[in-house]
C-alpha cells in the first residue's frame, strides 16, 4: 500500500470506525463559540510546557482551540458547557499534537507493552 509503512493486512486491522467529528460534538456550536472564542482571545500559542523545548509561553500562532484543564469528555460528565471559551486555549499545531498524543494517545501509542521495547 503506498504511501503507509504497514501492509495491507496490517492497514487493514489498523482502522476502525470513527463518527463524524459532529457527531462527536465538533459541529457548528463548537466551532462557531468555543473555536472562535479561544482563538480571538488566544491568537498565539499559550503553551507553558517546558518538555517542548520553546519559549514560555510558546507564542507561535494558534491554529487549534485545546479543551483545558478539563478534557470535553469531562466538561461533559460535569454538566459542564463544554463550548464555553473559558474552558479552552489556543494552541499551536506542534504543541496541539505533543498535548493530545500526552493526554489522549492512540495506535500504537496506546498499546500496553513492556518498557523499552518498541511497539513492532
Amino acid at each position: 500500500m503506498q504511501g503507509s509503512a504497514k501492509c495491507a493486512e496490517c492497514l487493514a486491522g489498523s482502522r476502525r470506525d470513527r463518527p463524524s467529528a459532529t457527531a462527536q460534538g465538533y459541529g457548528a456550536e463548537h466551532r462557531d463559540r468555543f473555536r472562535t472564542g479561544v482563538l480571538e482571545r488566544d491568537p498565539t500559542c499559550v503553551c507553558t510546557d517546558e518538555g517542548h523545548k520553546h519559549g514560555s509561553p510558546c507564542g507561535a500562532r494558534s491554529e487549534h482551540a485545546d479543551h483545558y484543564p478539563l478534557s470535553k469528555r469531562e466538561l461533559r460528565r460535569r454538566g459542564l458547557d463544554e463550548h464555553h471559551p473559558n474552558y479552552g486555549r489556543g494552541l499551536c499545531a506542534s504543541c496541539h499534537a505533543r498535548a493530545t498524543g500526552k493526554h489522549q494517545p492512540a495506535g500504537w501509542a496506546a498499546t500496553p507493552r513492556e518498557p523499552d521495547v518498541p511497539p513492532f
